[in-house]
């Protein structure tokens, strides 16, 4: 009773305390990207469902001093999306099909569209889309945003398939670029990560959604790099990647490649109505999803496991599949579930020549680091410099590596470590690393390995002035000098 007395006074304090506490938290607005490693408090979240609405989003954040971020599935794993009480602008309501002109085969689409969306539409025709990442779940402004690359070996960077682009500055101002008109608002949006202007609609080139039989050998690591010299040749193959296959020795995490080429095959064999529509894929491919599931959790845990798993490759030889197929793959294995790690991508960059190398850079600083590597596929993508922060400068092999991290400063602190000495040694051998990653390269590395870094942040000035438009990246890097 005594202790009650003296509780009794303080009581409606406390009670206002909560409360406030309460009203605090329900406000709290955060938002975070495929890593789960940067929540970050913003804001607010909008969804304009109009180019009007867009403008006036934009106007209202110039008023209050905040600053836009624009967001689509927020893939990228640095924060590249958002950025601290900004204000976050998702497309996802922006996602409509303006035009499409089968004759020229050119789509007009908004930005918020994802690739899939596109492909159901296109499929109904008989046509696929030409250049995509090798997943079809992105919106297109945000494969934009990072000049996605795909596994077609005749096609470089998703630039290479753009006809012209319609872009809201940051003053509200709508404006088309294209090769021949701003063209250098064209090549800095494209590969620019949000930060000159929202992306509204694109137009870009599509093709026929031909027929594609699968072929694959095994090719040892020092000989890939001629295996893909003579495969780029070759102007039947529509699609390539290669699986490293990964051992549970000791001495060497890898063994060889298994090469994977899909052949273009006559269409007259097969009538339209072959064409498979995607939600049927779909549907075919769910009761596989609970395995997936069951086999990324035993490549997270299993080092033996790892020698067995080829996560992407549904076929076996002599399959046929048509391109809209093809692009379509499941994703599920790309989702991590446990609260206490994450699953993460990396892309280098690598001249043809320089690829022994740098596999056995990537063996020796994965073991010392002790890294959980999951999976590694690789592509050949031709050599394309029109985006301003061109990582194909030459001809290169794409190194995907899927790996699972702990979460936990130290396991961040042994990642951050062995990124950057794939990095340096990417920039050895004359190569370059993915800017979607973690934010773990040092300004210099950035500065080394894209010279026209500099350029970019005082074009990012001019374009925008008092930068409204904002992100982790650009905040991290933009003082480089």
């Amino acid at each position: 009773m005594k202790f009650l007395k003296i509780l009794m006074p303080i009581i409606p304090f406390l009670v206002i305390g909560c409360a406030h506490k309460a009203h605090q938290n329900a406000k709290r607005i955060t938002i975070n990207d495929f890593s789960r490693l940067n929540e970050t408090v913003v804001h607010d979240i909008v969804e304009p469902a109009n180019y009007a609405s867009l403008s006036q989003y934009l106007q209202d954040a110039r008023t209050h001093g905040l600053k836009i971020a624009v967001a689509g599935v927020r893939h990228s794993q640095g924060g590249h999306a958002f950025y601290p009480h900004a204000r976050i602008i998702s497309l996802k309501k922006l996602n409509k099909i303006v035009e499409f002109d089968p004759l020229k085969k050119i789509i007009t689409v908004q930005a918020g569209i994802t690739w899939q969306e596109i492909q159901e539409y296109l499929n109904a025709s008989g046509h696929a889309v030409k250049i995509m990442q090798v997943a079809n779940v992105f919106t297109i402004g945000g494969a934009l945003s990072v000049n996605a690359n795909g596994i077609d070996p005749q096609n470089g960077p998703l630039i290479e398939s753009v006809v012209c682009l319609k872009i809201m500055l940051a003053d509200g101002t709508i404006v088309t670029a294209s090769r021949t008109e701003n063209s250098q608002l064209f090549s800095l949006v494209i590969g620019g990560y949000g930060l000159f202007g929202i992306i509204l609609e694109v137009s870009f080139q599509v093709v026929e959604n031909n027929f594609y039989q699968r072929e694959s050998c095994r090719v040892a690591i020092n000989d890939y790099a001629q295996f893909l010299r003579t495969m780029a040749q070759d102007r039947a193959i529509g699609f390539h990647f290669g699986m490293v296959n990964l051992t549970i020795s000791k001495e060497k995490i890898f063994s060889d490649i298994t090469a994977v080429c899909y052949r273009k095959i006559d269409a007259i064999k097969f009538t339209k109505n072959k064409i498979r529509s995607l939600t049927a894929i779909r549907r075919d491919r769910a009761p596989l999803k609970y395995i997936r599931q069951l086999g990324l959790a035993l490549l997270r845990k299993i080092p033996a496991f790892k020698a067995l798993h080829a996560p992407l490759d549904e076929s076996r030889d002599g399959d046929i599949r048509s391109r809209n197929f093809i692009m379509s793959p499941p994703v599920s294995q790309v989702y991590s579930k446990p609260k206490k790690e994450t699953d993460l991508l990396q892309e280098y960059f690598i001249p043809l020549d320089g690829f022994t190398k740098f596999m056995e850079k990537l063996d020796t600083a994965t073991r010392k680091y002790a890294i959980n590597l999951m999976h590694i596929e690789l592509r050949y993508i031709p050599k394309n410099s029109e985006s301003f922060l061109s990582y194909a400068r030459t001809d290169v092999i794409g190194i995907v590596i899927f790996f699972n991290q702990k979460i936990s400063s130290q396991a961040t602190y042994d990642v951050q470590q062995w990124t950057r000495a794939l990095i340096e040694c990417a920039y050895q051998l004359g190569g370059a690393y993915y800017l979607p990653i973690q934010l773990h390269a040092t300004c210099e590395q950035l500065s080394a390995i894209y010279p026209t870094i500099d350029t970019f942040f005082v074009m990012k000035k001019q374009y925008d002035p008092n930068e409204l438009f904002m992100n982790h990246f650009y905040e991290k890097y933009r003082d480089i000098n």
